[in-house]
C-alpha cells in the first residue's frame, strides 16, 4: 500500500511535466495524421537525409543488436565501416536500442514514434527547467515547454531525428548549470553534458559553445556578490564539471574524432572575407507565425510563438528584474542574432566549417533562451500595466502589417490575418490575466488552449513543408532484397561484396542488410571517396558519398563484388554475369570475375599506378596494366560524339571535354550527344555537367539508362552491335548549362580474360571472418603487394604468420602490405584507433564525477538554505500552492534574505531545497 500511495503522489506532483510531455507529443501525431502517416495513410516521415542515410543505418543498428554483431566495424556498406563513428553521429541515442524489441517489418514505424518521444521529451524536460528555476508548475508551464518543443527549428528539421536528442537534453543542461552557480550543485549538468556529447558530439559541440558563452551571462546576472575567490571558485568548478562531462563521453569522442581526420571537411579553413547573409529585419521577422520555414536552404528557424515575442519585451519592462541581468541577456540573443548572420561566426558555430544545406544547426539554443525569458517575464506579469499591454500590442501589430508589405511576395496571404489573430487573443488574455479576478489554474489553461491552437497550425504546415515519401515504393522490393541476401548469406560462407545494380537509396547495403559498396554519409573517408571517383563509381568526396551503379567488371573485381541483385527489372546484356536466382521481383546474379577480398598485385602498382586521371577508363587501363605486367588496354575509346544541342552552345570534343553555355532566357536547354560503336561490345559511358536536371544514355534500340545528373559515374549501356549508335541527353534546368565530360568506351573481353586470369592467381583463400576480423591462407609466387579491398583506417592491424606488418595503402584508400614469395597466413583484425583510450577517458571522467560526489559529502558543502529570488535568477513561489499577497510575499522574501544571511554568516550546514 505505501508503493502504491507513493507512486500516486509521484505522478500528482509531477503531472504537468508528463502533460508537458504529451501535449507536443499528441500535436505531432495529429499533423503526422493529418498528411496520412502510416497507419493513418500510406506515407511516412523519411525524406531527404532521412531517405539515404538516417533510416538505413538505424536499420543496420537493428539488424546488429538482434544479431548480436559488433557495433565497432561494419561491412555492410562502403566496403567496410568504422560503425562506431556513424553510430556516435546518427544512432547513439539510447531509445534505438529498444528497437531490438520491433520486427523489421515495423521498424520505421518504431523510428517515426522515436521522434515522437524525442519531441515529447524536449516538452518535458523544458518544464522541468522552468520548474526548477522558478518553483512554478502550472498550465502556463507547459505552454512556454510546448512551444520550445515545437519550433520552428524542431519542426524544420525533426527528420534530422539524431539533433533532437540535444535540442530534448538542453533545458536540463542548463537547469544543471544555474543548480551549479546558486548551490554548487554539479550532477545534473555533468550527467547531461555528458549525454549531449554521446548521443550527437556535433549538436552537442554547439552546446558547449553555447555553454562557454551563456556562463557569464548566467554569474553575472546574479545579484549576488561573491568577489573574485568565489568568482574563481564557480567558474573552476564549472569549467572541471564540463572537462568531466566530455571525458565520460570519451568512449565515443575520442574515436570518432580520430576517424573524422579522414573525412573531406576536416582541413575547413575559416573565410577571410566578412559577409553578412540578410537584412537583419528578415531574421527578426522569422519570429513571427506563417512565416516560411527552413528544411534545406534558408533563414534561420527561431520561430517559438508569438507570446515568446510578447513576454521578450515584457521581461525588459519588469521592474523587479535587474537592468544588469537585461542588459547581459539583450547583449547574448545580439551576439546570437549576428552568428546567425556573419559568415565568421556562423563558420565557428557549425563546428569550423559550413555546412551543405541545413543552415544554422544552432539556432535552437535562440528559441531555448527566449522562452527562458519570456517565462521568466510571465511569473512577474503582474508588475506589468495595462498601458504597456496596449504599447506592446500595437507595436507588434504595426510591425506586423509592414513586414506583409515588404515580404508579400514571400509570405502566405493569410499571414497578417493569423499573426492579428493571435496577438489579439494574447493580448486579450494577458489583460484579464493581469487583473488577477479569475482563478489562476483556470487563466493559464486559457493560455494553454491558445497556445495549442497555435502550435497546432504550425505543426501542421510544417510537417507539409518538410513533406514526405510513400512507404509502399520505399519498402517495394526491400523484402525480396533481403530474403535474397539471407540466402546467399547461408548458401556461401565465404567473404563477398554483394550490390543492387539500380538502387534508389544510396545506403542499400545497411538497409537490406548486405556487404555492399555504396556508403553516404558525414563520416566517410574522403581519400576513398576521392578514390571510388576516380575508378568510374557515382562518387564525389565533397559530397560525402560513394554510390555503385552498374559498372565495369574490372572495377567490381576490385571491390571484390560476387553478387549483384537486380532491383524491379532484370540485367540484361552483361556476360560478366550469370542468373543464379531470383525473389519475385528481383533478380540475383553472380559475377564471374569476382577477385577475393586480397590478392597479389605487381609492385609496379603501388609505385606506379597514376589513379588520379581525370578519364576513369584510363585509370583502370593503367591499374590492370601495372598490376599484370601487361601492355594490353582493356578499354577502346568508341571515338568522338556527333552533338546537337537546343537552347545551348556547344564547343569541340577534345579529350572528353565540351563547352556548353545557355543562351539568355532560355527554358529547359538541352544537348545530345551521339556515340557509335565500332564493334560488337559491351560499352559503358561517363557523363558529368553542372546544372542538369536529368540525364540519360539511350541506345538504337530503345533501351535506355538514367544517369545520375549531379555526379559523374562509368555505367554499362549493355552490349551493342556494330554501327549501333548511342545517345546522352541532357535536359538542363532553366538558364542553366555547364561543360561536359563525356566519355563511351568499348570492353575487350579477351584481353581482360587475360589479365583476370592472372590477378585471380594469387588470392586471399577466407577461412574465417566476422565483423572485425578476416583470417585465411595466400600462396604467393613472387614477391609482390598483398592489396585489399578493405578502406584504410589506422584501427587496422595485419599479421603475416603471426608478425604484425605496418599496413600502408593502394591509391591512398585500400589496405596493403608488401608480400614475399610463399605461403602465408593473414590475419586482419580491427578495433578503432582510440577506443582504448577512449574507454579509460569515460572511466576517468566517471572516477572524477564519483571523487567529487565523495568529497561534496565528505565536506558537507553549503548549498542555499532558501532559493534565491527571481531577480537574483533563482526560484520563485510553487504556482501549485494558494497565490501570496504582494505584501506577505514581500515581508517573506526579505525575511528568508536575513535568515540566509545569517545562517551564512554562522558556517551551519543547510539542508539541500528541493
Amino acid at each position: 500500500m505505501t508503493r502504491i500511495h507513493r507512486s500516486k503522489g509521484f505522478l500528482y506532483k509531477n503531472r504537468y511535466i508528463f502533460l508537458a510531455f504529451f501535449v507536443p507529443f499528441l500535436l505531432m501525431l495529429l499533423a503526422f495524421a493529418s498528411m496520412d502517416f502510416f497507419p493513418f495513410g500510406e506515407n511516412q516521415a523519411a525524406v531527404i537525409d532521412m531517405y539515404h542515410q538516417y533510416y538505413p543505418f538505424i536499420s543496420e543498428l537493428h539488424d546488429k543488436l538482434q544479431s548480436g554483431g559488433s557495433l565497432l566495424y561494419s561491412w555492410d556498406g562502403g566496403l567496410g565501416s568504422n560503425f562506431l563513428t556513424l553510430l556516435s553521429y546518427y544512432a547513439a541515442s539510447p531509445l534505438y536500442f529498444l528497437t531490438i524489441l520491433v520486427p523489421n517489418a515495423y521498424l520505421m514505424e518504431a523510428v517515426t514514434l522515436i521522434i515522437l518521444i524525442k519531441i515529447g521529451l524536449a516538452g518535458a524536460f523544458m518544464a522541468v527547467y522552468l520548474r526548477g528555476m522558478h518553483k512554478r508548475c502550472d498550465f502556463s508551464t507547459v505552454a512556454f515547454s510546448a512551444l520550445y518543443a515545437l519550433c520552428a527549428y524542431v519542426m524544420g528539421y525533426y527528420w534530422c531525428l539524431m539533433w533532437l536528442d540535444v535540442v530534448a537534453l538542453l533545458p536540463l543542461c542548463m537547469l544543471g548549470l544555474n543548480r551549479l552557480i546558486d548551490r554548487g550543485d554539479f550532477k545534473l549538468y555533468t550527467i547531461s553534458l555528458a549525454a549531449m556529447m554521446i548521443t550527437n558530439y556535433y549538436i552537442g559541440g554547439m552546446v558547449c559553445i553555447f555553454i562557454l558563452f551563456y556562463y557569464p551571462i548566467l554569474y553575472f546576472s546574479r545579484i549576488r556578490k561573491r568577489g573574485i575567490a568565489g568568482c574563481a571558485r564557480i567558474t573552476g568548478k564549472a569549467v572541471l564539471c564540463s572537462v568531466t562531462g566530455i571525458l565520460i563521453s570519451g568512449v565515443t569522442l575520442l574515436p570518432t574524432f580520430l576517424n573524422m581526420q579522414n573525412t573531406y571537411y576536416i582541413d575547413s579553413q575559416m573565410p577571410t572575407d566578412s559577409t553578412f547573409y540578410t537584412p537583419l529585419m528578415d531574421i527578426i521577422t522569422n519570429l513571427l507565425p506563417q512565416t516560411q520555414l527552413t528544411v534545406r536552404e534558408g533563414l534561420p528557424n527561431i520561430y517559438c510563438g508569438l507570446i515568446a515575442v510578447m513576454m521578450l519585451v515584457f521581461f525588459l519592462l519588469a521592474k523587479s528584474i535587474p537592468l544588469r541581468k537585461k542588459l547581459l541577456n539583450c547583449v547574448f540573443l545580439a551576439f546570437l542574432v549576428l552568428s546567425l548572420n556573419w559568415n565568421k561566426l556562423d563558420f565557428m558555430w557549425h563546428g569550423f566549417h559550413f555546412p551543405n544545406q541545413l543552415p544554422f544547426r544552432y539556432s535552437f539554443v535562440v528559441s531555448f533562451l527566449l522562452i527562458a525569458l519570456a517565462y521568466e517575464a510571465f511569473t512577474l506579469f503582474r508588475e506589468i500595466s495595462f498601458t504597456q499591454i496596449a504599447g506592446v500590442t500595437a507595436g507588434i501589430c504595426g510591425y506586423v502589417i509592414l513586414a506583409q508589405k515588404l515580404y508579400k511576395d514571400d509570405f502566405s496571404p493569410e499571414f497578417a490575418y493569423v499573426c492579428l489573430l493571435l496577438l489579439f487573443a494574447y493580448a486579450a488574455f494577458l489583460a484579464v490575466y493581469r487583473t488577477g479576478k479569475f482563478n489562476q489554474t483556470l487563466m493559464c489553461f486559457v493560455l494553454l488552449v491558445i497556445v495549442g491552437g497555435e502550435l497546432m497550425n504550425h505543426t501542421a504546415l510544417g510537417v507539409e513543408k518538410v513533406s514526405y515519401t510513400n512507404r509502399a515504393e520505399y519498402f517495394a522490393e526491400s523484402q525480396d532484397v533481403r530474403q535474397l541476401a539471407a540466402e546467399m548469406r547461408k548458401k556461401d560462407k565465404s567473404f563477398y561484396r554483394m550490390e543492387v545494380s539500380n538502387p534508389i537509396i544510396l545506403n542499400s547495403p545497411m538497409l537490406y542488410d548486405y556487404p555492399g559498396v555504396s556508403m553516404f554519409s558525414s563520416t566517410v573517408n574522403g581519400d576513398v571517396s576521392y578514390f571510388m571517383e576516380h575508378i568510374g563509381l557515382e562518387a564525389k568526396d565533397v559530397k560525402n558519398r560513394y554510390n555503385y551503379v552498374m559498372t565495369t567488371p574490372v572495377a567490381n573485381a576490385m571491390l571484390n563484388v560476387k553478387y549483384l541483385m537486380g532491383r524491379g527489372v532484370p540485367i540484361e546484356g552483361e556476360d560478366a554475369l550469370a542468373l543464379v536466382g531470383g525473389k519475385e521481383t528481383s533478380t540475383l546474379y553472380e559475377n564471374r570475375y569476382d577477385l577475393s577480398i586480397g590478392y597479389m598485385v605487381d609492385m609496379a602498382a603501388a609505385e606506379n599506378w597514376d589513379y588520379n586521371q581525370e578519364n576513369p577508363f584510363l585509370v583502370l587501363n593503367d591499374f590492370v596494366k601495372t598490376a599484370t605486367g601487361s601492355d594490353t588496354d582493356i578499354f577502346h575509346s568508341v571515338g568522338g560524339p556527333l552533338m546537337m544541342g537546343s537552347g545551348v552552345s556547344l564547343g569541340t570534343y577534345e579529350n572528353g571535354q565540351i563547352s556548353c553555355t545557355a543562351g539568355t532566357g532560355e527554358e529547359s536547354p538541352t544537348a545530345t550527344l551521339t556515340f557509335t560503336s565500332p564493334q560488337e561490345q559491351q560499352v559503358y559511358v561517363y557523363v558529368e555537367t553542372d546544372g542538369a536536371e536529368t540525364i540519360s544514355a539511350k541506345r538504337e534500340n530503345g533501351q535506355q539508362v538514367d544517369l545520375r545528373e549531379d555526379c559523374g559515374a562509368v555505367v554499362s549501356v549493355g552490349k551493342c552491335a556494330a554501327g549501333e549508335t548511342i545517345d546522352i541527353n541532357i535536359q538542363y534546368e532553366d538558364g542553366q548549362a555547364g561543360a561536359i565530360t563525356a566519355f563511351a568506351y568499348g570492353m575487350d573481353m579477351a584481353a581482360w580474360d587475360q589479365a583476370y586470369a592472372l590477378l585471380d592467381d594469387e588470392t586471399l583463400q577466407v577461412a574465417n571472418h566476422s565483423d572485425t576480423k578476416i583470417e585465411g591462407t595466400i600462396d604467393v609466387e613472387e614477391d609482390g603487394y598483398f592489396v585489399t579491398s578493405i578502406p584504410y583506417e589506422k584501427g587496422w592491424t595485419i599479421e603475416v604468420d603471426g608478425e604484425k606488418r605496418d599496413p600502408e595503402t593502394l591509391g591512398n584508400a585500400f589496405l596493403a602490405i608488401p608480400l614475399e614469395a610463399g605461403h602465408h597466413e593473414i590475419r586482419m583484425t580491427y578495433l578503432p584507433d582510440g577506443f582504448i583510450p577512449g574507454i579509460l577517458l569515460s572511466l576517468c571522467g566517471i572516477g572524477i564525477l564519483i571523487a567529487l560526489c565523495f568529497v561534496r559529502k565528505r565536506r558537507g558543502e553549503t548549498i542555499e538554505a532558501f532559493p534565491l529570488s527571481e531577480a537574483d535568477g533563482g526560484l520563485a513561489p510553487d504556482a501549485d500552492k494558494p497565490e501570496i499577497k504582494p505584501e506577505i510575499a514581500e515581508f517573506g522574501e526579505a525575511a528568508s534574505r536575513g535568515a540566509e544571511r545569517g545562517l551564512w554568516l554562522s558556517g551551519l550546514k543547510r539542508r539541500r531545497f528541493l
